[in-house]
């Protein structure tokens, strides 16, 4: 590969006036510095992406020492500039390697040395101070590896493919892509974010690389979950439909979702249900979520339990939380989408009824629930075409009830009297029962919009001294014993 870069003139990118500032004080310190230091910024930033994040790589191994002896220069001349961090390197890699960041003109700057990388058997890459031309063939895909010379104001293009690749959209990687995905198989997935994002097209080799057995078992077995994981997180908050066509094409989808056995869907679905899931948001101006694209993904897993510790556990929130390794939180949300659908009725119509089951933990929020359970209707007949305005058209119906009965904000009122009120009231002992008449307060509360708090203790006094009673204390689950078993009573 040749030593001497391909560059764009001057002039190809259009700086701001924040960035023309930045770009002349830069050259004028890293210029005047002994000995003087080149300054190349890289990154996403030349892909003419709205960004204010800025990597500034150095021809010197340091970006801390530069990063703080630049902070001072920039503070003696009155410009607006954050507090300076260091960013420690890996323990394996030289203390010298270490990164400053810094706010400058309210742009988020990064300055790092430019870096060889070599890898072993442990994934974990030997980082060295590099050339241009070793930086830029470390990077994932060609058209990421251009630089802006700070100085020259050209455009460098060392891999001679990226200037190339960008106009043409290409997605192409600087070194073979064996090579490339074997040293660090999570590019199989940075290279589907990349062309996702950007609308690029895969080149052939690279796309059949990304296509072998031991490059995906790789990928499935070698990677940290948590990176799999962060990585295909990225792509649900960008462009998550093209990504799952991607992960289908390339067969992807079982060296992500790994899942603690094999899905009883088949994997295509979680395609399927990523394409049913935009029209349904197209047509009825719903708003994604992480956790309804995850779902899509998680989908040939619906249904599916498994025993864990003594517990029926949800296959779906297994994927979530051991094969991506999302937060808790998203992992049980992502569940709740497939139980909560399962309990939405849309022929539903009585506000008890309905508000009951939208205050159920597992349907909320219930409007993104809502969305989920016309997926599910639509999913089992999608033939990639939308044929489905009738079920569209039943769930829109239901929607506009619940909305008319102005159940959005009921259910999210308090009971008018709390558990402790209603032991009081009663003169019962704290157990079980309360939390049966605690539902049967809100069922009615739900019932009788705009009621106080007298008229509801009224009626709960008045039940309780009837026949209704029998009928409370029957709904008290029995008790249980450590085992988690229904003891004999």
């Amino acid at each position: 590969m040749a030593s001497a870069p391909i560059t764009a003139p001057k002039g190809t990118i259009a700086l701001s006036d924040t960035e023309e500032k930045f770009v002349t004080l830069l050259d004028e310190f890293a210029t005047g510095y002994n000995p003087p230091i080149e300054c190349r910024i890289a990154g996403g930033w030349l892909l003419s992406l709205p960004s204010h994040d800025l990597d500034v790589a150095l021809s010197t191994a340091s970006g801390y020492a530069f990063a703080e002896a630049f902070h001072n220069f920039l503070k003696e001349r009155g410009v607006d500039i954050g507090s300076l961090g260091r960013i420690e390197a890996n323990p394996e890699q030289s203390k010298h390697l270490e990164t400053g960041t810094t706010r400058i003109m309210g742009l988020e700057c990064d300055f790092v040395g430019l870096r060889s990388e070599t890898y072993t058997d442990t994934r974990i890459p030997q980082i060295k101070l590099g050339t241009p031309l070793e930086d830029a063939l470390r990077r994932d895909l060609t058209c990421n590896s251009l630089f802006f010379n700070v100085h020259s104001r050209e455009i460098e293009d060392w891999t001679r493919h990226g200037l190339a690749d960008l106009e043409g959209r290409i997605a192409r990687t600087p070194l073979p892509p064996r090579q490339t995905f074997l040293d660090d198989p999570l590019r199989v997935l940075r290279c589907v974010r990349f062309a996702g994002r950007f609308g690029l097209k895969i080149e052939p080799d690279v796309s059949a690389a990304m296509k072998e057995t031991d490059i995906q078992d790789a990928l499935r077995t070698k990677v940290s979950k948590e990176r799999v994981g962060e990585e295909t997180h990225k792509m649900m908050q960008k462009t998550p439909l093209r990504a799952y066509e991607l992960i289908y094409e390339l067969g992807l989808h079982k060296a992500i979702f790994t899942g603690p056995v094999e899905p009883e869907n088949p994997r295509e679905q979680a395609l399927a249900a990523a394409q049913v899931l935009t029209e349904v948001l197209k047509r009825t101006g719903g708003q994604g979520s992480d956790a309804l694209w995850f779902a899509a993904g998680c989908s040939p897993f619906r249904g599916m339990t498994r025993e864990e510790k003594g517990k029926t556990v949800s296959c779906v929130a297994t994927v979530m939380l051991e094969s991506v390794k999302r937060s808790a939180d998203l992992s049980k949300h992502v569940a709740h989408l497939f139980e909560g659908a399962a309990l939405l009725d849309p022929a539903a119509t009585g506000r008890s009824q309905i508000g009951l089951v939208l205050q159920n933990p597992s349907v909320r929020p219930w409007n993104q629930t809502w969305v989920w359970a016309i997926v599910l209707e639509v999913l089992p007949t999608w033939n990639g075409q939308w044929e489905h305005d009738a079920i569209l058209e039943k769930w829109t119906k239901f929607r506009s009830h619940l909305e008319s009965l102005d159940l959005p904000k009921a259910i999210e009122e308090p009971p008018l009297i709390n558990g402790k009120e209603i032991q009081a009231l009663l003169q019962i002992r704290p157990g079980q029962i309360v939390g049966v008449l605690s539902k049967a307060v809100m069922e009615w509360q739900l019932d009788h919009p705009g009621s106080t708090r007298d008229e509801v203790s009224a009626w709960l006094k008045q039940e309780w001294e009837s026949e209704q009673r029998q009928k409370w204390e029957a709904m008290v689950p029995p008790p249980v014993n450590k085992t988690g078993k229904k003891r004999k009573t």
